[in-house]
């Protein structure tokens, strides 16, 4: 499997690209994604303010609150994710709030790089086909645990 990442850092947050590579292809491994295995993925992410992510996720699920990931799925569901018969799998869209994301480890004195990757991993599940499930968080957090490492540029 190929993967593709583009990054389009409106927030001009200090992310590296190669940290959601790392993430996503931990991810994907752990999936076990055999239907993806001949396909070339690309994923698509967006950093983005506080104030657009919360302007996002108002009109996109009627809530007037900023939130640290959406994802923009290209597929409704794994089922037609696994019937795509193109070699080029674009999979979606995630906007990310660094600014969220950073809050919420100051305030729960989690670990910054640890709760990014499990973010990011969250993101790419629900590119997945994935709802939210025990499965579902217990794979971003074996990610996360598996992804650690210098987020920073």
């Amino acid at each position: 499997m190929k993967l593709s990442v583009e990054i389009n850092n409106l927030a001009k947050d200090p992310i590296k690209k190669s940290f959601f590579v790392r993430v996503f292809k931990n991810t994907l491994a752990e999936v076990e994604c055999d239907f993806l295995r001949e396909k070339e993925i690309s994923i698509s992410v967006a950093l983005v303010t506080p104030e657009e992510i919360k302007k996002l996720n108002r009109t996109y699920r009627r809530k007037n609150a900023v939130t640290d990931v959406l994802s923009f799925c290209e597929y409704k569901n794994q089922k037609s994710l696994r019937e795509a018969v193109d070699k080029e799998i674009f999979l979606g869209e995630l906007v990310l709030c660094y600014n969220d994301i950073e809050e919420y480890t100051l305030k729960n004195r989690k670990d910054f790089n640890r709760e990014l990757a499990k973010v990011a991993s969250h993101g790419l599940l629900h590119l997945l086909g994935f709802r939210h499930s025990p499965k579902m968080f217990l794979l971003q957090e074996t990610v996360a645990k598996s992804s650690e490492a210098d987020v920073k540029k």
